[in-house]
């Protein structure tokens, strides 16, 4: 029988009834299997199963700058309710490489442009969905924290073949081309194609397996 791992939990108040939110890791085999539920302990209500991404084993790869706490608490494509707080201050605090960041107010944007100053790269991102939206990165390039050889053979090994020389280029692009819209041709909100998605995804933290499962079409959305 295969054991349920605890990845982590997230506390959430919901107009006072807590809210937990629970991440599991169980693996049969070669499979692996990540499994989302939420729950409202204090009225005793059964944990409720919210999203299953499943994955060979063989794509699992570690890093510092990826988490499945980036992809599920601070992710609008995946997160259930996204953590502000966390996202804002993750690249900073060395949890992933890059972020949109949502101040709360005009003195809250000129702060966190303040504190940055020349250690980070930060500017104005799509200004027509949020208007005090931020992108914020750290310097370097992809290749500087990531072995792209290592993560193709990954993706090949679960016969997800990425176009080499395009990711090439995306790993030798500075990472503040990637919050350049009018320079950059991925949307980093809403991005298309494999490349896009394997590329964006390690940008913004997220396991390089739970990008093959988007890939692979290997995620159930339970609700």
């Amino acid at each position: 029988m295969a054991v349920k791992d605890l990845i982590f939990e997230q506390e959430y108040d919901m107009g006072g009834e807590p809210l937990t939110f629970s991440l599991y890791r169980e693996q049969e085999g070669d499979g692996v299997t990540i499994t989302l539920t939420y729950e409202f302990r204090r009225s005793g209500a059964e944990p409720v199963v919210c999203k299953r991404i499943f994955f060979p084993v063989r794509a699992e790869y570690e890093s510092p700058w990826l988490s499945w706490y980036n992809l599920i608490c601070c992710s609008n494509n995946y997160g259930p309710i996204p953590v502000v707080s966390y996202m804002n201050e993750s690249v900073q605090n060395g949890k992933k490489l890059a972020a949109t960041i949502y101040p709360e107010s005009g003195d809250d944007y000129m702060r966190i442009l303040a504190e940055v100053g020349d250690t980070f790269y930060c500017y104005p991102y799509h200004v027509q969905e949020y208007e005090f939206m931020l992108y914020i990165s750290r310097k370097g390039t992809l290749g500087d924290y990531f072995d792209l050889e290592e993560i193709l053979a990954v993706y090949d090994s679960c016969e997800v073949h990425l176009d080499r020389e395009k990711m090439r280029d995306f790993f030798c692009r500075e990472l503040s081309w990637f919050g350049h819209e009018e320079e950059c041709p991925i949307e980093l909100h809403n991005c298309l194609g494999e490349e896009e998605l394997a590329v964006t995804g390690l940008l913004f933290g997220y396991p390089v397996e739970s990008t093959l499962a988007l890939i692979r079409r290997t995620i159930d959305m339970c609700e």
